[in-house]
């Protein structure tokens, strides 16, 4: 897919491209480069104080970046790929705009083929946060990413109407279990797997 490779191109060389996941559209850059992940902060009028998630294709290469304990790999394995995103101890140093200095980072490995081919011939973990302005609406198509904050991006992939349409489910495994945010997947459905 032509699309493909001209995002792989973009965010190879710093640039910035919405592209879809299952459950919002994504702000994608190379989560390794430091100006890269800066532009998605201004693109999105975001605190720099937040840190953003990022997303990998496959858990081995996500091993190769956090810290997985008993509990952590057995929700990853039974929901990744997937609409969740771990909070997860770093082990390898990220770039100081994306973690804020702290030593844990949010990690997810979207289903979606767009989304994990972009990935995976990138070669990097892709920024992972939703495609808007900050406080705006969830963008569930390509259009109401466009809308927000299309003209400052190097490309939109347009995948049509995102599958869940609403956020993935934030869970914290750092020293105990803390639902950070409630998405697709319930609660009950988390502590009934750990």
């Amino acid at each position: 897919m032509k699309s493909i490779e001209k995002a792989v191109k973009i965010i190879k060389s710093g640039g910035v491209v919405i592209y879809p996941t299952e459950t919002l559209y994504g702000l994608g850059a190379n989560a390794l480069d430091n100006r890269a992940v800066r532009k998605v902060f201004e693109i999105k009028g975001r605190d720099f104080r937040k840190p953003v998630s990022i997303a990998f294709s496959n858990l081995r290469d996500a091993k190769k970046y956090v810290k997985f304990d008993s509990i952590s790999l057995k929700l990853a394995k039974k929901f990744l790929p997937g609409p969740l995103t771990l909070i997860l101890p770093l082990k390898k140093k990220l770039p100081k705009s994306l973690t804020q200095e702290k030593n844990e980072i949010g990690i997810r490995i979207p289903n979606n083929k767009t989304a994990l081919e972009i990935i995976k011939r990138s070669g990097v973990p892709l920024t992972a946060t939703s495609a808007n302005l900050s406080g705006g609406k969830d963008p569930i198509t390509a259009k109401e990413a466009i809308k927000q904050i299309g003209k400052k991006v190097d490309l939109v992939l347009d995948a049509g109407k995102c599958k869940y349409r609403k956020g993935s489910t934030v869970v914290k495994i750092i020293d105990g279990i803390e639902i950070i945010r409630e998405g697709v997947i319930g609660t009950r459905k988390i502590m009934d797997n750990i």
